[in-house]
């Protein structure tokens, strides 16, 4: 017991021997050299580090990533600054959460497992599809249109020409090549999912900065989710997702 060793020593007990008296100032040192660290480690932890356990995602390994681009900025706190400032086009971050929400609940509802993440990304996602979502603006409305965007990885090339035959069945806009811009072929997502299994790539529904593709595109949001949802079940051997009807209602897109 520590008592005994911080104790007054009664006055009919023997002196202690030099080498209890070292023994004793050795353990003494001892105890608070391990009351320092514990103070140090619980109270004195740098706010970096702590934040850096408290962003890792919930789990690092599903069938599926998608990621809603831009959502959660800006985040400077979190991302470098080439990245935490950029927030898209004008509108972009309020429309992609919605397709990559209803998405993410489709495929949940069929039992695939997702990793849903905003703009912010943190360590690898060992998982079998990436997907990173987007609208495109222009500096010239309607100089643009829906693209995807991938890294010569795995099945990604094969997958974005299906994933393009898929949607361009209904999108009634262009199409960009493949590629087109360095954010695009090189988007900093790939960095993520280095050892995905299937695909990765980022699509880019359409133009929002053109007036029509912006009435096309706000009034599609949750079908554009399923039907996101019914090509990744697909890409992974799930056919209990339906492939959804386009929505015919004239209903307003919903505002940027």
């Amino acid at each position: 017991r520590l008592q005994r060793w911080i104790s007054p020593r009664p006055r009919n007990a023997p002196a202690p021997t030099s080498a209890a008296v070292i023994d004793s100032k050795r353990f003494r040192r001892g105890v608070a050299g391990v009351l320092a660290a514990l103070v140090l480690a619980l109270c004195c932890t740098p706010h970096a580090a702590r934040a850096e356990s408290n962003d890792a995602p919930d789990a690092a390994t599903a069938d599926v990533l998608i990621q809603a681009g831009h959502e959660g900025r800006p985040d400077c706190d979190r991302e470098p600054l080439r990245l935490c400032n950029n927030t898209g086009a004008v509108g972009e971050m309020a429309w992609t959460p919605i397709v990559a929400d209803e998405a993410t609940r489709i495929l949940r509802a069929a039992g695939i497992t997702v990793i849903r993440r905003p703009a912010f990304l943190h360590g690898q996602y060992h998982v079998k599809d990436a997907v990173f979502l987007h609208f495109d603006g222009n500096a010239q409305p309607c100089g643009s249109g829906a693209s995807v965007g991938y890294p010569v990885r795995a099945h990604s090339p094969e997958a974005a020409a299906a994933w393009k035959a898929l949607y361009g069945a209904s999108f009634p806009f262009r199409f960009q090549p493949d590629n087109f811009t360095v954010h695009l072929a090189q988007y900093y997502g790939f960095d993520h999912v280095r050892d995905v299994s299937d695909a990765a790539f980022v699509i880019e529904w359409g133009e929002v900065s053109c007036p029509a593709q912006h009435a096309w595109l706000g009034r599609r949001l949750a079908w554009e989710g399923a039907l996101l949802a019914y090509f990744l079940a697909r890409r992974l051997g799930n056919t209990s997702v339906p492939l959804p009807a386009a929505p015919s209602s004239p209903a307003e897109p919903k505002t940027l």
